[in-house]
């Protein structure tokens, strides 16, 4: 049996908020002269979106996509041993240094950065807070997605709570990528992986079982289309179960911009109203009380009426926050908040007029929260700061979950797995995390450069075309020459004649010339020397390596180091050196012939 109560307001309730604006704003109307204005206005509002520069972040993230799985990849390969080496007691890489394994992990997979970076997870967990318990749950991927050529940037490790997202981008210059790996750490994470039976019995339902009197609030927060009502829904459908022969008192509305709406009385408006302790109460909804089993039909009846739309980035996309307050006969009382989802820019290009202002309402209401966020985290670490409560309605409903020190809050942050939805993804997570300085402090992340293209050599070094050699100079060593320009004609055997010491003086002579032309000034004759006799020998370093990877490669270079010292000793002693077809260190004296006796 279900029984409607009508809650009227109690004595010394003022508004909580302004009503003369409220008045102003619902009986303001364009004059007739101001019509045509007004027309012209919301048309150019609802115009389209220029979303050329994410489509070409998006095509980015399309052609070189194997390249950036394979880098996520690597990471957790170089997890794997630095593992070992920190937990075996008797495996020889326990005897290795860090700065050892650096080297090791930029030659086997380019990304010496992060072991100093992978080397802080190991940090210990802290303890979660008694009133405030930040999760995360991360959505699988969809079919559409999968169809459309997108992966899962998102690794989720439960037993550590860590959520790490791998930002994949083309860096500005195009001629190289950046791995950008950001862990996150919360009290507790689920992955794609975790059905919503475990999720509700694991999260959600200790703070329902042990409320004790007490209130507590569960908060949906995140981007839309990443599963914030799709877990809001199998909460309340299963709590039911855990609260068999009690009886519940339901109040269910939604918040609209700057109104709100009872959905338990056909979406009948309703105010907020706040008393002289700072209490928000809603005056004209209505209480409905149930028994437990017959609150999931009272509860999906009052869902249909929630207002929803079909957006560019979700064909059910919620546009309220959604409130489910349940008073528990002798347990306490629970309320479950889903809010509306963000969106980006681009995803907005189609929207009306209308739909462009309840946007800009919903993210007006989810900044104020933000904002609540981060006072909140600067009070836990004793700082000034000063919460914006009465900024939006919802900050207002939820003002006791930051000022209550008894009421008990957790926050559900939902992330998407995709690459399109990073950014969303990252900053969510970094939101929640703010609440808690414990958890903040955690927060890490490592930078690493990757080469825009992979060249695996089929042939010798020695026959290598000059396109080959660009292809090698901008990938060898995990990118380190890619802004590297060599002299013109520079094959793989051209490459073989230069020494360590040739290939400095090149760079140096090249470097000299260029500044005595005007480019370059900031050079001077010391630096220059020094600069290029370094990028010498480390370019001559890694020839050498691909040249032993051949057969033969150890004896060609053998010979080209003797005919070298050849050509030296004649040089040095003021002999005529061999013509220059038949001239070893053929470009050893590149673009700078004065140097050379015997030559004008």
């Amino acid at each position: 049996m279900v029984v409607a109560v009508s809650v009227a307001s109690s004595a010394g309730v003022s508004p909580a908020d302004d009503s003369a604006d409220t008045e102003l704003e619902t009986h303001i109307v364009d004059a007739p002269r101001n019509a045509e204005g007004r027309a012209a206005q919301e048309a150019e509002w609802a115009g389209e979106y220029d979303g050329r520069q994410h489509w070409s972040l998006r095509e980015a993230y399309l052609i070189h996509r194997n390249r950036l799985r394979v880098a996520q990849a690597d990471l957790f390969r170089l997890k794997l041993l630095l593992d070992a080496h920190f937990s075996s007691q008797s495996t020889p890489l326990r005897d290795l240094d860090l700065s050892i394994w650096e080297r090791v992990a930029d030659f086997c997979f380019g990304q010496g950065q992060a072991v100093a970076f992978l080397a802080g997870w190991r940090k210990p967990l802290p303890d979660p807070s008694p009133t405030m318990v930040c999760i995360a749950r991360k959505r699988p991927l969809l079919k559409f997605e999968v169809a459309s050529g997108e992966w899962d940037c998102v690794s989720v490790s439960r037993r550590d709570a860590r959520v790490v997202c791998h930002d994949g981008r083309l860096h500005r210059t195009g001629r190289r990528l950046e791995m950008t790996h950001k862990k996150f750490t919360l009290d507790c994470v689920y992955g794609s992986d975790i059905s919503d039976a475990e999720f509700y019995h694991d999260a959600v339902r200790p703070l329902v079982t042990s409320l004790n009197g007490s209130e507590a609030t569960v908060i949906f927060y995140g981007q839309t289309g990443t599963g914030k009502t799709h877990t809001f829904n199998a909460c309340w459908q299963r709590i039911g179960c855990d609260l068999a022969g009690r009886t519940i008192s339901v109040t269910f509305f939604e918040i609209l911009g700057k109104k709100c709406f009872d959905l338990l009385q056909q979406r009948k408006e309703v105010n907020l109203r706040s008393d002289g302790e700072e209490r928000v109460h809603v005056r004209g909804a209505a209480k409905l009380t149930a028994i437990s089993s017959e609150l999931p039909e009272l509860l999906e009846e009052a869902l249909q009426l929630r207002r929803s739309e079909a957006t560019e980035r979700n064909s059910l996309s919620s546009r309220s926050h959604a409130i489910c307050v349940l008073d528990i006969d002798g347990l306490g009382t629970i309320r479950f908040v889903d809010l509306a989802g963000s969106e980006r820019n681009y995803e907005t290009r189609y929207m009306t007029a209308q739909q462009h202002r309840d946007f800009a309402e919903i993210n007006k209401s989810l900044m104020a929260l933000k904002d609540c966020f981060r006072a909140h985290a600067r009070i836990a670490r004793q700082r000034t700061a000063r919460a914006p409560y009465r900024a939006s309605r919802l900050t207002q409903v939820l003002r006791s979950c930051f000022t209550d020190p008894e009421h008990r809050t957790l926050i559900l942050s939902t992330v998407s797995p995709t690459a399109t939805d990073l950014l969303h993804s990252t900053n969510s997570l970094l939101q929640v995390t703010q609440m808690s300085t414990a958890l903040s402090t955690l927060r890490a992340e490592c930078s690493v450069d990757l080469p825009l293209v992979d060249f695996a050599a089929s042939i010798p070094i020695w026959e290598w075309s000059e396109e080959d050699v660009d292809r090698w100079i901008r990938t060898v060593d995990n990118g380190r020459f890619k802004y590297l320009v060599l002299p013109p004609q520079i094959t793989g055997a051209a490459l073989l004649k230069l020494s360590s010491k040739g290939l400095a003086e090149l760079f140096e002579m090249s470097m000299r010339r260029a500044r005595g032309r005007g480019e370059g000034q900031a050079w001077n004759e010391t630096a220059a020397k020094e600069v290029g006799f370094r990028i010498g020998r480390m370019v001559f370093a890694a020839v050498r390596r691909e040249t032993l990877r051949w057969p033969d490669g150890a004896a060609r270079l053998t010979e080209a180091e003797r005919l070298e010292a050849t050509e030296r000793g004649l040089l040095e002693e003021g002999l005529n050196l061999p013509p220059e077809s038949e001239r070893h260190c053929e470009f050893f004296f590149w673009g700078d012939t004065s140097l050379v006796p015997g030559t004008v």
